[in-house]
């Protein structure tokens, strides 16, 4: 059956492809995806196992944390990890894990795979395949601020996911929702399957159990759900010594003690699966499965920015309506603040507003990110300076912490969107640690994203 993604795709295809094109364009292969997690263990073999596998499956390789035991520390990733899947790290997309975090700050996996696993500290990340919108959590969350409603990193997945609307996603971690492993269901990372859910995803992989077990498509309270439900995987067979199952969890179709690999291919209304176990072992499990939409009829609209600038305290006459860039800096009383305005004007909207997001482009990144304002919109890009700013209005309806350079970040103003109108944001900061983010002269301008449904 197709689905209203892939007329989409096929829309916006055939308005992209010139009409002269003889004979048609073969179309590219769909994207494939291979990995598992809690992977090298330097006193056993079945790493190199695996590591063989991935020898003949070509595509991006996931990992699902737990990567180099026993600590994660540097020695283990040179020692086990690097002469094993380390063959692969060109195509690597890597998430950690509990024993990666035995070696304080997960300094051993940061490094070793500097520069893929996001930034240092917070190590959440997304990338694309094809049609579908992959997304790398941290599930320690004890170590990172919390995995909860108001985190630095579910404030980040509600922004990206908003961005990214429309395409397939999938998302993997360590830590499973669900599990009938020795370890059990975790609920640290209930607020992930919530936002997730909402967004429409079609696939979550974990470890940290240390079998292969696939779920029925369910919702985040584990009820069965065909229509709008998320697929589960554990993959937690990359090596490490294997464990058997300690009670069967609901929605749970498939299990098994057996090292390998989860082979998925993603095509752009459905995807295929295939569990390929180690030499000498006969347990395999395959199938595919369709994509959907997000429930409750979510749409998702973005706008561009109709009108920025930035102001000088150090220039307070001076216009910075035409650079490239906008400021963002505290001089914490020497007189060298810089603020920076936002204006985008929304119309269009149906329904209620759920999420408003602004995106912005981090050039210069900060240990401090900014925090974000309502402010009036009468103001002009061409004339707004230190002297005539405008004030903020309330207090601050979102705060970032660190911010890494050349990263795409997410503010949530969904309490001050309510619908269409011109809405305009002040962006400060407490830290003289500034950033500078792209502006509408610059390569990428603001924009707000905005979801609502009936």
């Amino acid at each position: 059956m197709t689905t209203r993604r892939a007329l989409v795709v096929a829309a916006v295809a055939a308005l992209l492809l010139p009409s002269f094109v003889d004979p048609p364009a073969v179309a590219a292969a769909d994207p494939v995806l291979v990995g598992a997690g809690d992977i090298a263990n330097c006193s056993t073999s079945a790493d190199s196992a695996t590591a063989r596998l991935l020898d003949g499956i070509a595509g991006t390789v996931f990992t699902l944390g737990d990567n180099a035991y026993p600590r994660g520390s540097g020695s283990d990733f040179r020692r086990c990890y690097r002469p094993t899947w380390g063959r692969h790290e060109g195509r690597t997309r890597p998430a950690p894990g509990n024993h990666d975090y035995a070696t304080s700050g997960a300094d051993g996996y940061f490094d070793y795979f500097d520069p893929n696993p996001g930034a240092r500290g917070q190590g959440w990340y997304s990338y694309d395949r094809g049609t579908w919108h992959i997304v790398v959590l941290n599930s320690n969350c004890s170590k990172i601020g919390g995995c909860g409603p108001g985190s630095a990193q579910v404030r980040w997945l509600k922004g990206d996911l908003a961005a990214n609307a429309g395409r397939n996603v999938l998302a993997y971690w360590h830590h499973p929702r669900f599990s009938s492993g020795k370890h059990g269901n975790s609920t640290d990372v209930q607020t992930f399957w919530n936002v997730l859910y909402a967004n429409g995803a079609d696939i979550v992989l974990n470890g940290h159990d240390h079998d292969y077990e696939r779920f029925a498509p369910q919702d985040p309270d584990g009820q069965a759900d065909a229509q709008h439900g998320i697929r589960q995987f554990v993959v937690g067979t990359g090596g490490t010594p294997l464990r058997s199952k300690g009670s069967t969890a609901a929605n749970s179709q498939a299990f098994s003690s057996t090292h390998g690999v989860l082979k998925l291919t993603l095509g752009p209304d459905s995807y295929d699966w295939r569990f390929v176990p180690i030499a000498g072992k006969t347990f395999t499990d395959a199938g595919s499965g369709s994509t959907h939409g997000p429930p409750g009829g979510l749409q998702t609209r973005t706008f561009l920015a109709t009108s920025d600038a930035y102001v000088d305290q150090a220039h307070p006459r001076t216009n910075y309506g035409s650079t490239a860039r906008l400021y963002v800096d505290a001089d914490t009383g020497g007189g060298m603040d810089r603020w920076a305005y936002i204006k985008v004007a929304v119309s269009g909207l149906t329904g209620r507003v759920r999420g408003a997001y602004l995106r912005l482009l981090v050039r210069d990144g900060s240990a401090n990110g900014p925090r974000v304002y309502r402010t009036s919109s009468g103001w002009s890009g061409g004339s707004i300076t230190w002297r005539n700013r405008p004030g903020p209005i309330g207090g601050a309806v979102d705060d970032l912490g660190r911010v890494p350079s050349n990263r795409w970040i997410y503010l949530d103003v969904t309490s001050l969107v309510d619908g269409d109108g011109t809405y305009s944001f002040q962006l400060r900061t407490t830290s003289g640690d500034g950033l500078s983010v792209s502006s509408i002269q610059g390569s990428r301008a603001p924009r707000l994203v905005v979801q609502s449904a009936p």
